[in-house]
């Protein structure tokens, strides 16, 4: 589970909190193009060449624009965005900074959810009700030939 929606499910924050955090975090991402500079996958030219076809087709990405017209592969785009993904400003500092929680909230929220995350990777302690596929399928053959 997202860490916003265990904030918001326990109490926390509201949904507008969350919203609102969501958004701000989305406009901390760097634009790919700004990345592809950086990484040298692109020179300023093949950007403002990119930026200019995207005028003309709005509702496709920077990045693809970039692939389609043979400016990047795929896998350079897959890095950039994990680039970008690595670069956003963390959920919980956005809270913080924003005085939505203290920061000994955040951190003992923040050490609940982990714990949370620990005890599901474990998995529980009772035994599954669900019979293992060849159980069923010997417990199927038994029924039916004795049956017949």
């Amino acid at each position: 589970m997202h860490f916003g929606l265990y904030l918001y499910r326990k109490g926390l924050i509201s949904a507008e909190q969350f919203v609102a955090s969501a958004e701000a975090q989305m406009t901390t991402l760097t634009r790919i193009g700004q990345l592809a500079l950086e990484e040298g996958v692109l020179t300023g030219r093949d950007v403002f060449d990119v930026l200019r076809a995207q005028r003309e087709t709005p509702s496709m990405r920077f990045g693809e624009i970039a692939v389609e017209m043979g400016l990047m592969r795929q896998e350079d785009l897959r890095r950039l965005i994990m680039l970008q993904s690595d670069r956003r400003q963390p959920f919980e500092r956005i809270l913080v900074d924003h005085g939505v929680l203290t920061a000994e909230q955040m951190a003992s929220a923040k050490a609940d959810y982990l714990s949370t995350l620990g005890h599901r990777r474990m998995g529980c302690a009772v035994r599954s009700k669900i019979a293992p596929w060849r159980s069923r399928k010997r417990a199927f053959r038994t029924e039916y030939t004795s049956a017949v």
